[in-house]
């Protein structure tokens, strides 16, 4: 007995006729975890969401059979009952999945009634049972709460929470752990682990920890098609160590911050952030989840206003918000953020954004610098006329870094830039920031949860805790002998790494 099962499954560009999903198949059995791996564009997401029926815009399903709980997904008779019902989806991006407008307990109470039929005080009793099933508060206090007021951890239960309603036979998830510093991801794991018992769920990720913790079988793709397959311990090689770069504390000029202190309304979130960056160096910033390293993030950019504190470039001041900063300064400090749909205008073609911030050069320069600047991310010229939606997430990220190069940035804040991205992605990713930052003296703030990336990018590491610097130094020696209880934590829950003196 299967609860889903797909059958050469090809998918297609209608445009083209390219196919993205190429003769696919799997079958999934009651309490089976089956996992898909694969580099950015592999077609792993794609196959995923035809087990409800869906397909992205521009694409369509040429041949093949998909079935779930044997009705077919993609039959307008079926759709509803089976997304109702029967199967449920967790997407990567918990603000997605959640009403920014409407507080929590309104959301979870609809989709309770929605998918269990449920009444009355029935639907309250079963919301408290889902929330504390996950480990959050049941109180009213918390129910009454905005998406906006969570955590980035309590976002991602409280949207699994919802798909958890009405006891799905099948859950969909996409990289579900995305994002989250490694205690959140190791405690989200734990808790779908405990979720998923006696149910099948087909597993759409990149974190090797997350498949060998979940998953019982593992698909990996390439180019649309089955590259390998076979059990977590089978498929999963440990991957080689990295080598961090050589310091470069010696080089001049860069980003100075000192004495930075923020909130949001009255809660003080940062307490007197010291942070040096200096022209070519790459200093990397870590930390628990809720302790400041997007609002650290926000201030640099100009984006969180109220802020006391001095910040400087290259010796001269920058003011405390973006709109006060002169021309050149804002485009000499460019984030690049976590979330690379949200940062990128759905109606907007890649072109557009490419060449919005060229606008002082002639049409011809400005399309020679964006077809320059996809080479330089690794993407095709074909790109351009591409719009955000039928990109995968890794080349929406790949697109949005390209954006802010086309402003001939000194400094770059990267805000868990590799977060949502396959291994082979990720890496090729960083691999430019490294190039840039020696060929341009580009200063790099690396913001990231994945202690791996610090050891590979960055020369010095500044730990964040509670909003105060708790240490900071070379990574080779904070990740090596780490002193603070918040550092040694972050270590402890990493997967293993290696320190090279540099």
């Amino acid at each position: 007995m299967t609860v889903a099962r797909i059958e050469n499954l090809v998918v297609t560009r209608s445009r083209d006729g390219v196919a993205v999903v190429d003769g696919i198949g799997f079958a999934v059995r009651p309490g089976e975890v089956v996992a898909l791996m694969g580099a950015s564009g592999s077609g792993k997401t794609t196959t995923a969401l035809t087990l409800l029926g869906h397909v992205r815009p521009g694409l369509e399903v040429r041949s093949g059979s998909v079935r779930t709980q044997e009705c077919d997904p993609f039959d307008p008779t079926h759709t509803m009952r089976l997304r109702r019902r029967i199967v449920s989806f967790l997407g990567q991006d918990p603000a997605s999945a959640l009403n920014p407008a409407r507080r929590i307990g309104r959301q979870l109470a609809e989709t309770v009634r929605i998918r269990s039929g449920l009444q009355g005080d029935e639907v309250a009793a079963e919301i408290r049972r889902l929330l504390a099933r996950m480990r959050l508060p049941t109180d009213a206090g918390f129910l009454r709460r905005f998406p906006h007021q969570l955590s980035g951890g309590q976002a991602r239960r409280v949207a699994f929470t919802r798909a958890l309603a009405g006891s799905p036979a099948l859950l969909v998830l996409d990289e579900p752990t995305a994002g989250l510093d490694p205690a959140v991801a190791e405690d989200v794991r734990g808790l779908i682990g405990e979720a998923l018992t006696g149910c099948a769920a087909v597993l759409v990720s990149h974190d090797r920890a997350t498949v060998r913790a979940l998953a019982h079988h593992v698909l990996v793709l390439e180019r649309g098609k089955v590259h390998d397959a076979g059990s977590p311990h089978e498929v999963l090689a440990p991957r080689p160590a990295t080598t961090p770069l050589p310091s470069t504390s010696d080089h001049e000029g860069g980003l100075v911050i000192s004495g930075l202190r923020a909130g949001h309304g009255k809660q003080a979130v940062l307490h007197g952030i010291d942070l040096r960056v200096a022209a070519g160096q790459c200093v990397a910033v870590v930390g628990p989840s809720g302790s400041g390293k997007s609002t650290l993030a926000r201030c640099v950019v100009g984006l969180h206003r109220r802020h006391a504190g001095t910040m400087s470039l290259d010796g001269v001041a920058l003011a405390p918000a973006a709109a006060r900063r002169r021309a050149d300064q804002r485009r000499a400090v460019q984030l690049v953020a976590q979330d690379s749909a949200g940062a990128l205008n759905p109606h907007e073609t890649v072109r557009s954004a490419l060449t919005r911030p060229m606008r002082a050069r002639s049409v011809e320069q400005a399309e020679r610098e964006a077809e320059r600047l996809l080479g330089r991310v690794r993407l095709p010229v074909t790109f351009l006329d591409r719009y955000p939606g039928s990109l995968s997430g890794g080349e929406r990220q790949r697109v949005n870094l390209a954006r802010a190069l086309a402003c001939d940035p000194t400094v770059l804040v990267c805000d868990e830039v590799t977060s949502a991205l396959d291994a082979g992605t990720a890496d090729a990713v960083l691999d430019l920031l490294d190039e840039l930052r020696a060929t341009l003296r580009l200063s790099v703030v690396l913001i990231t949860h994945d202690l791996s990336e610090v050891v590979r990018c960055a020369s010095h590491v500044t730990v964040l805790g509670g909003g105060r610097v708790v240490e900071c130094g070379p990574v080779s020696e904070v990740l090596t002998d780490p002193r603070h209880p918040a550092t040694r934590a972050l270590v402890e829950h990493a997967p293993s790494i290696t320190t090279t003196e540099g």
